[in-house]
């Protein structure tokens, strides 16, 4: 389990300021008090990481159509899609919330996660990627995707 660099930023500037007010105070009500606090901004995120991932493998890619890249010009905001590509970059991997370009052999897509997923997926990567398209501000067709998995091979993942 891991958490966002914000999470750590959070907990670390917190240990730092309850570490420097029981230094200037000594007092053990203090700490107390503080050290419960600072085991919840601990616990909090990898709690929600790890709800996250339980949600994320209750998706069955099966019941999301596959398609190509292509073929989502067609279709409408909302439809739950899977695809599957190459993927070109990576962006927000630091939020836990990765941003993918993937691109198949009929065009490239942004897919934008909920939650990272649970293998280490970098570019160069093969993947299947399901979620529900969506249209960005710029009015470009965009997958929001709930779950992602490396695919080894020419393999399809049940």
């Amino acid at each position: 389990m891991r958490m966002s660099i914000p999470a750590y930023v959070s907990l670390g500037i917190a240990t730092v300021f309850v570490i420097f007010s029981f230094a200037l105070g000594r007092n053990s009500q203090f700490l107390l008090t503080a050290l419960p606090m600072l085991l919840v901004l601990l616990a909090v995120p990898l709690v929600m990481t790890e709800m996250n991932r339980r949600q994320m493998d209750k998706v069955d890619f099966a019941s999301y159509k596959y398609r190509k890249i292509k073929e989502l010009a067609s279709l409408g905001a909302g439809e739950p899609v899977r695809i599957r590509g190459t993927i070109e970059a990576m962006s927000l991997r630091w939020l836990n919330r990765p941003n993918f370009r993937i691109r198949d052999d009929s065009g490239e897509i942004g897919v934008f996660m909920f939650w990272a997923p649970r293998e280490d997926i970098k570019p160069g990567d093969k993947v299947e990627a399901a979620g529900s398209l969506r249209i960005g501000p710029t009015k470009k067709k965009n997958i929001w995707g709930v779950k992602m998995a490396k695919v080894s091979g020419g393999t399809k993942i049940k």
